[in-house]
């Protein structure tokens, strides 16, 4: 008898679609999971649904073109940092940002904030960006294992976003800062906000803005650096500085 292979990537399942013993998959999903992975009843799976939720499943049944997966097991914030890691950037050209968004979220970022600052080029990011780097987003998260879909915002000015910030571990990229080392993670408080100013870096009022509201100058060493490779550079920083939680199966 022929074993069922477990797909090695999880599904999205909108949260909506889950019950107390079974959920539903999209018909985008469903079709993934039958055509490419040949799924039949009893073939194993396992979803996410962006809200910290890890499921393993089974097929069930096909009803109008959707799985519906018997639910076998759950647990929470598979694949998380113990603690939140949020962003701020400054806002970059379109590409870079998708750079950042892609390698952010399998880096365990909790939120990113493109934010219009004094140098940057590009306006705030509409819904319809947001919604396109959701769908990144999401690709990021199945493909990481993660279970919490990041945070999607568009500040229009570095006052709006440190507003939004959370309170906690406070850090903002600097070339000429004077500090390389990084705070070990029993000396993180609450959370990590992080700030990469865009192309060109933040202009010395907006340092100094930073500075007021508790953000640390930290140096990421003596060569010059692209906004995107800061802010991965700075959230891998972060991620090294936190250890991932236990997966723990109700």
């Amino acid at each position: 008898m022929e074993k069922h292979r477990l797909p090695d990537t999880p599904f999205w399942v909108d949260p909506e679609s889950v019950a107390s013993d079974h959920l539903t998959l999209s018909p985008e999903e469903s079709h993934h999971l039958l055509r490419v992975h040949r799924a039949r009843e009893g073939t194993p799976f396992e979803a996410v649904d962006g809200r910290g939720n890890f499921y393993r499943c089974s097929v069930r049944s096909v009803e109008r073109r959707a799985v519906i997966g018997k639910i076998l097991a759950r647990a929470q914030d598979v694949g998380e940092l113990r603690r939140p890691v949020e962003i701020l950037v400054g806002m970059p050209d379109w590409g870079p940002l998708e750079q950042i968004v892609a390698h952010g979220v399998p880096l365990g970022v909790s939120q990113f904030d493109f934010v219009r600052c004094a140098r940057s080029t590009g306006t705030v990011l509409g819904a319809q960006r947001l919604a396109r780097l959701d769908r990144l987003a999401r690709a990021g998260l199945k493909q990481s294992r993660r279970t919490r879909l990041p945070a999607m915002r568009s500040s229009a000015s570095l006052e709006e976003a440190v507003a939004a910030a959370l309170e906690g571990t406070r850090l903002v990229a600097h070339p000429n800062a004077a500090g390389t080392g990084f705070p070990p993670s029993d000396e993180v408080q609450g959370s990590f906000s992080l700030a990469v100013g865009p192309p060109g870096g933040f202009s010395a009022e907006e340092y100094e803005f930073l500075r007021s509201e508790r953000f640390q100058p930290i140096s990421l060493g003596p060569s010059r650096l692209t906004t995107e490779t800061a802010s991965i550079t700075l959230i891998g920083l972060a991620r090294n500085a936190l250890q991932s939680s236990d997966l723990r199966v109700h």
